[in-house]
C-alpha cells in the first residue's frame, strides 16, 4: 500500500505545483467596452464599517484528549479575552465618529460626482449608481459593475486600509481567458466575472509612540479601564476576565509595545475632533477609488506577471498611486504615503462595532420578505 500511496501523493503535489498562475485583474476588451457603454454601477453596502483588526492566538492543548482540549480552550479564553474586548471597544468608538451609513452614502455620492464628469463620454460610463446591501438583496447582479469595499484599522491602529474590488458580469458576455497555457486551462480561468480589479488605499501611518515609564503607567491604567464592565466595575478575582487583565498588566511591564498595546494610544488619534482624521482619509480613499475605477473599466491592457510597477500619480504631499506590475496582483492599483519604513499588520480576526451590527440587522428586518 505504501508503494502505491507515495507515487500518488507525488503526482498530486506535482499537479498542484504546475498550475500556472494568472493575474487576478481582468481587463475588458475593446469589444466589451463598446458593448457595455452606459452601465449601471452598484455600490455593495459595507456591513462591517471600519473594522478593527486583531490577532487571535490559537492554543494547542498539547494532547491529552478531552482534558487537553479543555485546558487549551481555557488558556485561549484567557489569552484572547483582553485583545478581543479591546478591539471591540475600539471598533465601537470609531463607529461613533464614522458610521457605516455615512461610509456607504459618501462612496455613492463620490462615485456619482466622478461619473458626472464623463457622463457623455465614449466607452463605459455610469449614468445610474445605486446602493445595494447583499444582506438584503443577495446574489450577483447581471450587467452591473459592482463595487465592494472593506475598511480595516490595523492591529496597532497606525494605518487605515481601504480595499475596493470592482467586478462586472454579463450572462451574454461570458469571460474568456486572454492567456495561453502550456497545459490545461486552470479552472479559475473558465468562469467568473468578465471584469475584475482591486484598488487599495493605505492611510498615512501614525508614528508609533516610544515606551517611557510614564507611557507604561498610562498603558496599565488603560488596560484596567478597558477591563471594566458597563457599570464601571473591574472583573471579579479568579474570573477569566480578571486573569486576562492581570496577564495584560504583566505583559505591559516589559520594555516593548505590542501592536495591541500600541492601539490603545493610536486609536485615540483617530477619534480626535469628532474623527476628523479618519473622515479625511476615507474621503481621499473614496475619491481615489471613484477616479480609477472609471479609468480602469476603459483600459484594455492585459496584465503580465513579469512587468514592473507603473507610477501613475504623485500628489503634493508625495503620496503616490501605482499600478502593480509583477505577480498575481499585477494590474491592481495602490495608493500609499511616501517614505513608509515599515508595514502595518492586520491580524487574523476583525471586530465589528455593535452599532454597525444593529444597523444592518435593522435594514434586513425592514426589507420586504422574498416570496418563496
Amino acid at each position: 500500500m505504501k508503494k502505491i500511496l507515495a507515487p500518488v501523493l507525488c503526482l498530486a503535489m506535482a499537479a498542484c505545483a504546475t498550475v500556472e498562475p494568472v493575474p487576478a485583474a481582468r481587463p475588458l476588451s475593446q469589444a466589451s467596452i463598446d458593448a457595455m457603454g452606459p452601465t449601471r454601477l452598484s455600490v455593495t453596502g459595507s456591513e462591517t464599517g471600519v473594522a478593527k483588526a486583531w490577532f487571535y492566538t490559537e492554543v494547542n492543548g498539547g494532547g491529552g484528549g478531552l482534558i487537553g482540549a479543555i485546558a487549551g480552550a481555557i488558556a485561549a479564553a484567557i489569552i484572547n479575552a483582553a485583545p478581543a474586548a479591546r478591539a471591540q471597544k475600539q471598533a465601537d468608538e470609531v463607529a461613533e465618529v464614522q458610521t457605516v451609513e455615512a461610509l456607504n452614502s459618501s462612496l455613492v455620492a463620490t462615485l456619482k460626482e466622478e461619473a458626472g464628469k464623463t457622463a457623455a463620454g465614449p466607452g463605459v460610463t455610469f449614468p445610474d449608481i445605486l446602493l445595494t446591501y447583499k444582506g438584503v438583496t443577495p446574489g450577483e447582479m447581471d450587467d452591473t459593475v459592482e463595487v465592494t469595499t472593506a475598511y480595516t484599522l490595523s492591529e496597532d491602529s497606525s494605518v487605515l486600509r481601504i480595499v475596493t474590488t470592482a467586478t462586472y458580469s454579463n450572462q451574454a458576455m461570458p469571460y474568456k481567458t486572454p492567456y495561453s497555457f502550456t497545459k490545461a486551462v486552470p479552472k479559475s480561468e473558465t468562469n467568473g466575472p468578465l471584469y475584475r480589479n482591486s484598488f487599495t488605499y493605505y492611510s498615512t501611518p501614525l508614528p508609533i509612540p516610544t515606551l517611557t515609564p510614564e507611557l507604561r503607567e498610562r498603558l496599565i491604567a488603560n488596560i484596567k479601564e478597558s477591563a471594566k464592565d458597563a457599570s464601571g466595575a473591574l472583573p471579579l478575582p479568579d474570573s477569566t476576565e480578571y486573569k486576562a487583565m492581570q496577564r495584560e498588566i504583566e505583559l505591559a511591564r516589559d520594555d516593548k509595545l505590542t501592536p495591541n498595546e500600541t492601539s490603545l494610544f493610536l486609536t485615540r488619534e483617530w477619534l480626535r475632533d469628532d474623527g476628523a482624521m479618519i473622515k479625511s482619509e476615507v474621503r481621499r480613499a473614496q475619491e481615489f477609488v471613484a477616479r480609477y475605477v472609471l479609468l480602469d473599466v476603459n483600459r484594455t491592457a492585459i496584465p503580465s506577471l513579469t512587468g514592473e510597477d507603473e507610477l501613475l500619480e504623485t500628489a503634493a504631499d508625495q503620496r503616490t498611486v501605482r499600478r502593480i506590475g509583477k505577480g498575481v496582483e499585477t494590474g491592481s492599483y495602490v495608493n500609499s504615503a511616501a517614505n513608509v519604513s515599515g508595514f502595518a499588520t492586520y491580524g487574523n480576526v476583525i471586530a465589528v462595532a455593535k452599532g454597525t451590527v444593529t444597523y444592518i440587522k435593522g435594514l434586513k428586518a425592514a426589507a420586504p420578505k422574498a416570496k418563496k
